[in-house]
């Protein structure tokens, strides 16, 4: 593995980046750094100032490292005209890729309790993309559940079969539901490996709201082809399908500043890249023999499953001699934006426990490249950087604080013969204020230069010129007021995750807005907080409290900012208006959203129907189907099934829990006696009802 490593043909210029990118970092941190002392009065030598140096240390280091990586994305960019790192996959083999056969690959999708109907809308337009180039015949597709509820698992399986009746996937679209959903989707995927993953060289990760176009496909599994290293290719998928607000901003985000930012991260990782979980080609033997994760034997939050696995199989594909890549150069590879902060903060919650649990890889797991020990460390200050930012506001309104009172220490050094004056700088505070807001907007006006000067084709995206600027400016609105609520609700999770608090697995809310009820409820601590916190400041000292103005706004306002961007109508108003456009929407979107978009939206059970497992029991079709597709228990596992249809015989499917009552399904026996005793009970009889209520259902279509 080492000898493998040692003779990498991209690690002289991977190293050469990433010292003149910590260079330039460790550089600019160290004027901040200097600037901070200049402006604390006493110079960094209380307690207290050494206590807002140590927290303002990696802020700002942190922030400098983003628009480094930027201003690197903006610089490839420009060097080579926008076709992308000659390093690169894409660029070393774009000239043979047409050429190149393509081999049998298997397409996964983990899902759990997601919309069933989203779920499948994604999967047809991706197969219907495939098949337009003529390379379905190349593929397999394998929705794989973990659903609990039988209420949506019953959907997914009818939905996949009505895909595959009207398209005639059948042998191409596959569905398994575990019955036993181990260590999440790990395990789910680990499933599939064990059952199918010997039949295919490569496997593509789709997410429940991926989209990928059939050239994105193909191309992945060619470049796969080209290069015998290469372990996993990752796409950047971008975001659409924006209905709310919130999403829409997110959506303008990625497609206007997104390229930047990744371009910039896959010239320095180079071939030791990171896995984002989905939109990615994997190579199935590789990652079978190297990237299988064992449950983590620590304390705490490193015990139990590996939530953020994904980094973590990225980082043991490498140290087993395969490189992986982030392919920025490859088009068509597409997801959604949660449609609220909410739901976005949700889904953090189970990122933040993720992260911190990489804290083990990073100390005691041998062998790994340098590049993904960085990656970890990135991804945990990623949201370490809440509590961190959180604790350097407490500091500084001590610092005032102890001023105000009068508590001012002329010998803070208890070893000094002369007193220390504490000297205020207002001018090194402006320069300092400065120099942090041009770091953190600098990468966001290149963007937008890049984008107006060099990209006139891409510019048609986002409309007129006027109104993609009037979208730049809310968009830094909308972002400046968003950071203290996500600061806050982040350093929340850490400290839940520090102290191991259950993180529920549950599938995400893709198209409801958010009430004002549950947004006042989640928000309402930070609120409070804010008046407190505005009022010590006011009493502090009038130019502090001006100073906390915008952070404690934000925090009062999270409840109505939360529900006014999470509206659908709002995001389709701005949408007609021309604001945050993007091109998938406009006139440069790709062929597969066209398609996505055109697809009916057909609900798969009668509008009055009984529930999911009703109709699959009393329907005739269904309970064949359900019939042919369930196992034929033996012993015990036959005798507990055997009781349960006596039971649902007698007192109807209303009498048992619905989770219980669906265990029936795994009993072919069970079922056609279930559904022939329906179809013949008499009119009062539990069965009987149901029966009637399915025909008028039916008749009344």
């Amino acid at each position: 593995m080492k000898n493998l490593l040692t003779q990498d043909p991209f690690r002289s210029v991977a190293l050469i980046r990433r010292w003149i990118f910590t260079a330039f970092v460790l550089l600019q941190t160290a004027f901040g750094v200097w600037g901070m002392i200049l402006v604390l009065p006493y110079h960094g030598s209380t307690p207290i100032e050494k206590a807002i140096l140590i927290t303002f240390v990696p802020l700002y280091a942190f922030v400098a490292a983003g628009s480094w990586m930027a201003l690197f994305g903006f610089y490839i960019r420009r060097r080579y005209k926008g076709r992308g790192d000659a390093k690169s996959l894409l660029a070393r083999f774009s000239a043979q890729l047409p050429t190149v056969p393509l081999v049998k690959t298997a397409v996964a999708l983990p899902i759990y309790h997601e919309d069933v109907e989203r779920v499948f809308r994604g999967l047809r337009a991706s197969i219907e993309s495939i098949k337009a180039l003529g390379h379905l015949d190349s593929f397999e597709f394998f929705v794989l559940s973990d659903s609990r509820d039988p209420e949506i698992w019953l959907e997914e399986r009818a939905a996949w079969l009505a895909l595959c009746d009207e398209l005639d996937l059948h042998g191409v679209v596959h569905y398994r539901r575990r019955r036993v959903n181990l260590r999440a989707k790990t395990g789910n995927v680990s499933d599939f490996l064990r059952r199918w993953g010997r039949k295919f060289k490569y496997f593509i990760v789709f997410d429940a709201d991926s989209v990928m176009s059939g050239d994105a496909v193909v191309s992945l599994v060619r470049l796969m082809e080209c290069e015998p290293k290469a372990g996993m290719i990752q796409t950047v998928p971008r975001l659409f399908n924006a209905r709310s607000a919130f999403a829409r901003m997110q959506q303008f985000v990625t497609h206007l500043y997104g390229p930047l930012f990744s371009e910039g991260l896959a010239a320095l990782q180079l071939n030791e890249a990171v896995f984002w979980g989905h939109n990615a080609i994997i190579r199935t033997q590789a990652f079978m023999a190297h990237c299988g994760l064992k449950s983590m034997r620590g304390f705490g939050l490193w015990r139990g499953t590996v939530l953020s696995h994904d980094f973590v199989e990225a980082s043991f594909i490498r140290r087993a001699g395969y490189d992986v890549w982030l392919e920025t150069g490859i088009e068509g590879s597409f997801e959604e934006s949660p449609p609220s902060l909410d739901d976005e903060l949700i889904r953090d919650k189970r990122w933040s426990k993720g992260n911190l649990q990489h804290i083990s890889f990073i100390g005691f797991e041998k062998g790994l490249a340098t590049a993904h020990r960085m990656a970890f460390m990135n991804g945990i200050f990623a949201y370490l950087a809440s509590p961190v930012w959180f604790l350097f506001l407490l500091f500084s309104t001590i610092e005032v604080a102890q001023f105000a009172a009068g508590d001012i220490n002329y010998f803070p050094d208890a070893h000094s013969l002369y007193p220390n004056w504490p000297q205020w700088h207002p001018q090194w505070a402006i320069v300092l204020v400065t120099s942090t807001l041009v770091t953190l907007f600098l990468p966001k006006l290149l963007a937008l230069f890049e984008l107006i000067v060099f990209d006139r084709k891409r510019l048609q995206g986002f409309g007129s010129v006027p109104r993609l600027l009037q979208g730049f400016l809310l968009e830094n609105l909308f972002s400046i007021l968003l950071a203290p609520i996500r600061m806050l609700a982040h350093s929340a999770y850490v400290v839940q995750a520090i102290f191991n608090v259950t993180v529920r697995w549950a599938g995400q809310n893709r198209s409801s807005e958010i009430g004002w009820l549950q947004a006042v409820i989640r928000h309402a601590p930070g609120m409070i907080l804010a008046v407190l916190w505005s009022g010590i400041a006011l009493s502090l000292n009038a130019n502090f409290f001006y100073w906390t103005i915008p952070i404690s706004l934000s925090l009062l306002l999270a409840a109505p900012i939360t529900v006014w961007l999470s509206r659908f109508s709002l995001g389709d108003r701005w949408r007609t208006q021309g604001i945050w456009c993007t091109p998938p929407e406009r006139a440069l979107a790709d062929p597969v959203l066209v398609d996505f978009a055109n697809i009916p939206d057909a609900r798969l059970k009668p509008a009055k129907a009984p529930d999911w497992l009703s109709w699959t029991l009393l329907n005739p079709v269904e309970a064949r189907i359900a019939a042919a597709l369930a196992t034929h228990r033996q012993g015990a596992a036959k005798r507990a099934s055997t009781a349960l249809g006596d039971l649902l015989l007698v007192q109807g499917i209303q009498a048992v829990p619905k989770r219980q009552a669906a265990r029936v399904l795994d009993d072919a026996e069970a079922i056609l006696r279930l559904h022939q005793h329906a179809w013949m009970a008499p009119p009062d009889d539990p069965w009987g009802r149901q029966v009637d209520q399915l025909t008028r259902a039916i008749c009344s279509k």
